[in-house]
Order: structure tokens, then sequence, then C-alpha cells
């Protein structure tokens, strides 16, 4: 258990590091009745990532005749992939960046403002949507249950990891939620300067990561290709 949580490590912090779905928690986290909406939100962000690891770690494990521990050509391609893709936005997101007029200020999405007005359950699925729509998200979950699956755990053991990865993954998530119940008003204004920083400095946030990461996951997938 220990030798898989050491391989999904590097997605954990891949989730820990994406900007979008901590920036919507501490929007919602600003709406009337914020805190039991945000818990809400954390709750389901889990379970979806912890579903989707899940499955792909046991689909992906089944039949797989490679030594636990030991990662199977499959994993490799997984990686590589996952770090051309992850490279691929991070182009994207420069390419956008550089276009975007110098006198325009960032902004926050319109989906984002419209956090006020939603209900615990559309908080419930914005969780779920940010956790499998955002590719960065997904590459970093599905890679997770890639990694898991290389150590054919079974059923409890891959379920029990997947549930590891998903908290430790929502670390990000959960330093707001406590940052508030723990601070009352100071910590919301600190969460107030928090959400404009990441707004403003979303994009460098975003490349910052994606560059990292794809670097990492290609390097590590093509090292075990040729190795």
């Amino acid at each position: 258990m220990l030798s898989a949580l050491g391989q999904v490590l590097p997605f954990v912090l891949g989730l820990i590091a994406g900007p979008i779905p901590i920036i919507a928690l501490i929007f919602v986290l600003m709406a009337p009745g914020g805190r039991g909406k945000a818990v809400l939100y954390v709750v389901a962000w889990i379970a979806v990532v912890v579903v989707i690891a899940t499955g792909v770690g046991l689909v992906a494990g089944g039949g797989d005749a490679t030594a636990p521990g030991e990662s199977p050509a499959w994993v490799a391609w997984v990686q590589l992939l996952l770090g051309a893709l992850l490279v691929l936005i991070a182009l994207k997101t420069l390419r956008g960046h550089l276009t975007r007029p110098v006198a325009a200020e960032p902004e926050a999405p319109s989906w984002m403002a419209a956090i006020d007005t939603m209900g615990a359950g559309r908080v419930m699925g914005l969780a779920a949507l940010l956790a499998v729509a955002n590719p960065k998200s997904l590459a970093m979950v599905l890679g997770g249950g890639a990694a898991i699956a290389s150590f054919d755990l079974g059923f409890a053991g891959t379920l029990s990891a997947a549930m590891i990865f998903g908290v430790l993954g929502a670390i990000g998530l959960l330093v707001p939620l406590a940052t508030v119940a723990l601070s009352g008003a100071r910590g919301v204004e600190s969460l107030r300067r928090a959400r404009t920083w990441l707004v403003a400095n979303n994009d460098a946030v975003t490349m910052t990561v994606l560059f990292v990461f794809g670097g990492v996951f290609a390097a590590k997938g093509t090292g075990v290709l040729l190795g």
C-alpha cells in the first residue's frame, strides 16, 4: 500500500496545485450559507475522484501479468500521453495569455460569479464537474488510478488507496475550509485576498503546474519505455 501511495504522489501534488477548484471553493465559501455548501463541495469532489480512480485501478489492473509494484508498459504509455497532453494545454494557455490585451485585467469566469445563487445540489454538481471536466484534473485522476492499478491490490486495497489518494488530493480544498472554520472573519478576509491573487495569477499558476508535471510524467514514461 505504501509503495502504491508513493507512485501516486506526483498525481496528488498535481491535484493540490490545480487553482480552478480552489478558486471555485473560495467563491462558495463567500456565498450565503457558504460553510455548509463548501463541505458538500469538498465531499462531492473527493467522492468523484475516488470513484474514477477506483474504477481505473480495477479495470486497468485486471489480468495484468506484471509483478505488483512494477510499472507495466501501458502505465508508461499513460504517463507519456498525460505528459504530452499537459504540455499541450500549457502551450494553449500560454498562447491565450500572450494574445490577451496588455491592459486587460484577468477576471473570474461568469460561472464563478453565479456561485452565489447556487443551491447545495448545484454546488455538488459543480464540484463533480470540476473534478472530471477540467482536463488537468482528469489527467491527474486517471494517472493516479493507473498508478494504483499497477500494484494489483484487489478491490479493497484499490478502494482504500483511491480514498487516500482523493483525500490527499483535496488538501488544497481543505485548507480554505479549515481557514474559515478556525479563523472566522479573519479567515474570510484572508480567503478574499487569496481569491483575488489566484484569479489575477491563474494563467501563471496553471502554466507552471502544467509544464512541470507534463515534463515529469513525459520523462517518467519515456524512461520506462526506453529502459
